[in-house]
């Protein structure tokens, strides 16, 4: 192999690959080109509430997209909730769910989504 020649260069001249290898190896490394080219940056201000989830222009444009009603948090105090009301067992089940889920709650002394998101919702 030239100095010069890129192993993409190769793979498509070499006889031992048939067309069909030739044309998936393309396909992969056009796929993992396009996936390390945009990283993220932060939040939406736009969508994201600064506190932790979205906001309501976000669930409003996640409804349009993919036709999901999402519902706005449980943030009020769990002592000023009526037990066993809808909202209790809502906030209940997602302070089990993502309580129990793997991951920090905190980075650098900075809340990470998830750690917002149990701060918003009294867990």
């Amino acid at each position: 192999m030239a100095e010069d020649e890129s192993w993409a260069e190769v793979i498509k001249t070499c006889d031992c690959c048939s067309p069909m290898q030739q044309a998936s190896m393309a396909l992969l490394d056009e796929y993992f080109e396009k996936s390390k080219s945009k990283p993220f940056h932060g939040y939406n201000p736009k969508r994201h509430s600064r506190s932790g989830g979205l906001n309501a222009a976000g669930r409003a444009k996640f409804k349009r997209e993919t036709g999901a009603n999402l519902k706005r948090p449980v943030t009020k105090k769990p002592s000023k909730l009526k037990p066993g009301s809808k909202a209790a067992k809502r906030r209940k089940s997602f302070c089990a769910r993502m309580g129990g889920s793997k991951g920090p709650t905190s980075k650098d002394g900075k809340l990470t989504p998830k750690g917002a998101a149990l701060k918003r919702w009294n867990c």
